[in-house]
């Protein structure tokens, strides 16, 4: 780790916990969403202002990820070099696919005419059903590049204690991530559960252990 700094250990330990305040932030306002929304068929249907909240909480989220595996990298020792700079790699398609995404449904999907366009093209950006061009191109974000980001990140963090609990971590979350690929790819979207299991539930724990094991690292 010899390019660790203090401001790197800094910056990892911010990013980090960010993740995961930004994800009691989404949660929390989810539940509020899913509280006070109009009657749906869907009881996790979201509408405005909720719905944009929520994109926009996911997208400072996904930018979050991006810097913590830039700390993630400057962290790693010269022999897992290669491996954290695959996984900030793979995190950068990851949260340019996200967001790119996201910010496309929070400008175009809210300003367009129904008039102007087809009902075809309006579903397209639309996240509530399966398939779309919008959902399938955030779930090859969230399950597929996140996925190997989390699992080409995993090796970095050698040695037993709290490098440990980060690695299995990242590796269950990883896996999860990847298995939910095979939900789009076989339309079965049952399964893209194990994917949200990943970057839902499991991911913020990992960032958590890795905001205290970037807490606890001196610098070299």
């Amino acid at each position: 780790m010899g390019e660790w700094t203090p401001a790197d250990r800094r910056i990892g330990l911010w990013s980090a916990t960010s993740v995961v305040v930004l994800w009691v932030m989404y949660v929390t306002v989810g539940l509020v969403g899913v509280v006070v929304r109009p009657p749906s068929p869907n009881p996790l249907n979201q509408a405005d202002p909720y719905l944009a909240m929520l994109e926009i909480l996911m997208s400072l989220c996904a930018v979050a990820l991006v810097v913590m595996m830039a700390a993630v990298y400057c962290y790693a020792p010269p022999d897992r070099k290669t491996h954290s700079l695959a996984a900030l790699a793979c995190m950068i398609v990851f949260v340019v696919l996200t967001c790119s995404v996201h910010f496309v449904s929070l400008t175009v999907g809210r300003q367009i005419e129904p008039k102007v366009v087809s009902a075809l093209l309006s579903q397209q950006l639309s996240f509530e059903q399966w398939p779309t061009l919008a959902l399938a191109l955030d779930l090859l974000a969230w399950d597929f590049f996140l996925g190997l980001s989390l699992l080409f990140a995993a090796p970095v963090f050698k040695g037993d204690g709290p490098p440990n609990r980060v690695r299995i971590s990242m590796i269950v979350a990883g896996m999860l991530c990847l298995a939910g690929v095979l939900g789009p790819a076989l339309g079965q979207m049952h399964i893209q559960y194990l994917g949200i299991g990943g970057y839902a539930f499991v991911l913020p724990v990992a960032c958590f252990l890795l905001a205290m094991l970037f807490r606890r690292s001196a610098s070299f």
